[in-house]
């Protein structure tokens, strides 16, 4: 039975292979691993096998298993707010509400006080500091938001309480054991401090053994880490409102993506950790497709789709506790009305109302010049006219999670494109969340506003 897996599952290997390099897409490297088996390892030229790659985005992933032996250790809570760990920063007395509620549970799940990750604003300024002192626009722990400057501060957290750099914290508790090559290293900021969001220089081999290691503690862990490991791979956050890719919008956990039938660490450009918890199986991808619209998707469905087809292929390891999709709720809150007053905003609205019942609402924003209705149906498309406009729009509206409404608007007519709309509502306040998908029109669908029950 072993052999005959293992058949298959060379044969597979080949498949993907191919199929990828048939795509065009520039495929750096590709890695399988089933069961603790490295059943296939390739480099494609300028890559060799001992060539060091940016990971990009994978190092959140990295920055989070770090934050989960802090949370071993016992250091931290993920309730703690991270203003008590860097007081310098907020000496002043004068740090803004929404900032000081910010936990290290937002920080995981970008669901961040900040539009936009803050030390790209001006570089020039210390990058950590940045996060505490640029101004927030919305609350945290109501939507989420890419923000790589969350992860960056966790790593100087990291570093602030242990003495460590992330990367020989990690070698300590993790690195070592599996492998993990001694030469890997993460750039540091103008500043110093570990680049915990993007900067991770590795060789591929070092990202499937880190894969593995995941996947082994998910299964046959015990105690804190391996819990807290579990919870960062579930479903924390709807992405339903975010990213260019079918994966980038089925939700996300502590610093990981969910993809269809499994999990995921994602750095620009295709580099991919890819995790299949039913077949076992672990991937690892480096790339370059920066410039190819569409490329990422391309891998995903490359090795995904052949993944799916593996009937034969399962794991007698039982089953991992959590939520293997974004399950959409079905209209948990049946009926609602209610008049919000808007804090200062730069598209200048005032006032938004929001009303529905179980089948269909409405949504109105309104400024001083202008008022834009936007019904929606939660059974069809119901299809109106954007005053201003002149545009037809048609909004079948969906429930992100319990508290959470997401109004895909689609525009028809010489205006062709979207805006995505997100509304996270409680009893007292209102956050939305506005991104517009449209060629030059529609402006005032960017950005966040903030609002309170009238």
């Amino acid at each position: 039975m072993q052999n005959n897996m293992e058949t298959i599952l060379k044969k597979t290997s080949e498949e993907i292979w191919n199929s990828l390099l048939n795509s065009g897409l520039p495929i750096h490297s590709f890695l399988m691993d089933w069961n603790g088996q490295l059943i296939k390892e390739v480099y494609q030229a300028p890559y060799e096998k001992e060539d060091y790659h940016r990971m990009f985005s994978i190092t959140k992933s990295l920055t989070s298993i770090a934050i989960g032996f802090l949370l071993d250790d016992g250091r931290i809570t993920l309730e703690d707010k991270i203003t008590d760990y860097f007081p310098e920063y907020c000496l002043s007395g004068s740090a803004h509400p929404w900032l000081l509620d910010m936990t290290i549970r937002h920080m995981l799940t970008m669901e961040t006080c900040h539009a936009s990750t803050t030390y790209k604003r001006n570089r020039e300024n210390h990058w950590v500091e940045s996060f505490f002192i640029t101004p927030p626009s919305h609350r945290s722990g109501q939507i989420f938001l890419y923000d790589t400057s969350a992860s960056h501060t966790l790593a100087a957290l990291v570093k602030k309480l242990t003495g460590y750099s992330l990367l020989d914290y990690l070698r300590e508790k993790c690195l070592d054991g599996i492998g993990f090559s001694k030469e890997a290293y993460i750039m540091k900021d103008p500043f110093g401090s570990d680049m915990g969001g993007t900067g991770l220089m590795a060789l591929p081999s070092d990202l499937i053994k880190l894969g593995r290691f995941c996947m082994d503690t998910l299964y046959k862990g015990q105690g804190v880490f391996a819990n807290y490991l579990r919870e960062a791979v579930s479903l924390q956050v709807p992405t339903l409102h975010f990213g260019q890719t079918l994966e980038e919008q089925l939700g996300y956990g502590y610093q990981f993506w969910r993809i269809r039938d499994g999990f995921a660490m994602y750095g620009l450009g295709g580099q991919y950790v890819l995790f299949y918890p039913e077949q076992n199986l672990v991937f690892a991808i480096t790339a370059d497709t920066q410039n190819i619209k569409g490329g990422n998707q391309t891998i995903l469905n490359i090795i995904g789709d052949r993944v799916r087809k593996l009937e034969s292929i399962k794991t007698d390891m039982g089953t991992l506790p959590y939520e293997t999709e974004q399950k959409l709720s079905d209209n948990p809150l049946k009926e609602w009305n209610s008049s919000y007053r808007l804090l200062d905003n730069e598209k200048e609205f005032e006032t938004l109302i929001l009303s529905f019942n179980q089948s269909e609402g409405l949504l109105i924003l309104s400024s001083v010049r202008n008022s834009f209705s936007i019904p929606f149906s939660f059974t069809e498309l119901k299809v109106s006219t954007l005053q201003g406009y002149n545009e037809r729009i048609a909004v079948k509206a969906v429930w992100a999670d319990s508290h959470t409404l997401y109004l895909p608007v689609q525009i028809v007519g010489e205006s062709v494109g979207s805006i995505h709309i997100m509304l996270s509502v409680s009893e007292k306040n209102i956050t939305v969340f506005m991104r517009k998908a449209e060629e030059s029109l529609f402006t005032e669908f960017q950005g966040f506003l903030e609002g309170m029950v009238i």
